[in-house]
């Protein structure tokens, strides 16, 4: 039976063998589509925290990646000499915020500042608030010693800046006084004199008085009187010509550091004298008030606490100022900038009478051969160290244009470049002066200060006499 029935099964039609499955990509594209949609949708709807929080784990994941990414690349960029990235340090260094339309204290803002320090950042410096007075002395080369002995130099440094400045402003009070009164002759500098006020302002800051530091002084008052030239004032006009105020580029002009006569300095006191004190044959009569190691901050504080007394009124201030926010507190170019402003802003406030000039900040160059650029004026830097070549030098042009700026949109302020007496163009770059314009290429020496005081000689005959500028 089963043969028969296989035998008559064999005789039916056979089937076509079946067609095979076409793929199609577009439907199968929309199926995974609608696929993904509906398990986002489930998972957005149930498990709604879990996949907000993944989201933002891929996200931050992705960032700290290229951000790690980023720093590798800068730091191999940097310490390769074939690196294909240039930074111009001179663009690096431009000021950004334009402050040359201000017209008062209360228009510097220093919550507008980008970065505190030269080198960036705000916590690697010892910047202070440029629009703020301050107390000087406070800052010395201190970071090797142990806290006590550190705390110990900084009172020392305070008390000699202290001295200092009453001098300067025992100076200016009777400098003041000699030309109101129309008296002719040369002061006397009697130390005691200035001692009383010394005694209260110290006594008021530290509480207490050093005995054996009295006696001291005392000592060396009794062996040291000096005799300082003051300008005639045998002229029409019962006003000095010009007040020079600054660190100690102006006051080695008195011979002095920190109040004390320093022998080096005695060829540049004798310069100045010539120059500037009309008996001697200046044309002018002209005093100086520095004080070594001053920043910005503390020129303010000096000028706010009795260094330009009320009847003290020159034809001219001539501010030298800023070399020490860059050298000592590692200032940015944009807080020195502030820093100078504001010491005109309170003289123009003071002194609405007087025309302030601003002296340009002076080169400053870390090598021995004076280089202040050795890659000319449109050099690049093949690094990403953006001070490679000379830290200061940028910074310093960038600050000066600024003020050369500021300068040009203000009344009875007037820019001075002194860098055309201190620097020149060479084919290989740009140059401090060669010869013995600057010691140590920093400080102006005594040919430095004859050349510097002939050029301002020549620019207040202009400003005082009216005479056109060329």
């Amino acid at each position: 039976n089963n043969k028969k029935l296989l035998s008559q099964l064999s005789l039916l039609p056979s089937s076509p063998p079946p067609s095979p499955i076409k793929w199609n990509l577009i439907q199968a594209t929309k199926t995974l589509l609608h696929l993904i949609h509906a398990r986002i949708t489930y998972h957005c709807t149930y498990h709604r925290t879990e996949s907000i929080l993944s989201v933002f784990f891929c996200a931050s994941f992705l960032l700290m990646m290229h951000h790690i990414q980023i720093k590798h690349h800068h730091q191999s960029s940097s310490s390769s000499s074939s690196s294909k990235y240039y930074v111009d340090p001179f663009l690096h260094s431009k000021i950004d915020n334009d402050l040359s339309h201000i017209h008062s204290k209360v228009d510097l803002h220093i919550g507008d500042v980008d970065h505190w320090c030269i080198h960036g950042g705000d916590v690697s410096c010892v910047c202070e608030d440029p629009t703020e007075p301050t107390f000087g002395g406070g800052y010395v080369d201190s970071f090797l010693g142990e806290k006590e002995e550190e705390e110990e130099e900084v009172d020392d440094s305070a008390k000699h800046w202290m001295k200092a400045h009453t001098k300067n402003k025992k100076r200016a009070e009777r400098i003041a006084e000699l030309f109101s009164s129309g008296k002719q002759g040369t002061l006397s500098e009697d130390i005691e004199d200035w001692d009383d006020d010394w005694d209260h302002v110290m006594d008021d800051l530290y509480n207490s008085e050093d005995e054996n530091d009295k006696e001291e002084e005392e000592g060396e008052d009794d062996a040291t009187t000096t005799t300082t030239n003051v300008p005639s004032s045998s002229s029409s006009s019962n006003t000095i010509d010009v007040v020079f105020l600054g660190d100690s580029i102006t006051e080695q002009r008195q011979g002095t550091q920190f109040g004390e006569i320093v022998d080096d300095y005695i060829g540049i006191k004798k310069v100045f004298e010539k120059q500037f004190t009309k008996e001697k044959g200046g044309m002018f009569d002209g005093i100086a008030l520095g004080l070594a190691g001053d920043t910005s901050p503390n020129l303010l504080w000096r000028i706010m606490n009795g260094e330009i007394p009320p009847n003290l009124n020159p034809a001219v201030f001539w501010i030298t100022i800023g070399t020490n926010d860059f050298l000592k507190t590692q200032c940015s170019e944009e807080v020195v900038l502030l820093g100078i402003l504001r010491i005109v802003e309170e003289i123009q406030y003071q002194k609405p009478s007087s025309i302030i000039v601003i002296n340009s900040i002076l080169p400053i160059s870390t090598r021995s051969n004076g280089v202040l650029d050795d890659r000319g004026p449109f050099r690049k830097v093949k690094t990403t160290v953006v001070h490679d070549s000379n830290i200061w030098w940028p910074a310093i042009v960038s600050v000066n244009n600024e003020l050369e700026k500021f300068a040009s949109e203000q009344h009875n302020v007037k820019y001075f470049d002194a860098n055309k007496v201190f620097v020149e163009e060479r084919s290989d770059g740009t140059y401090i002066v060669e010869g013995t314009m600057m010691r140590a290429n920093v400080h102006p020496s005594k040919e430095g200060h004859k050349a510097w005081g002939k050029a301002i000689t020549e620019r207040l005959d202009i400003i005082l006499n009216k005479k056109h500028e060329i």
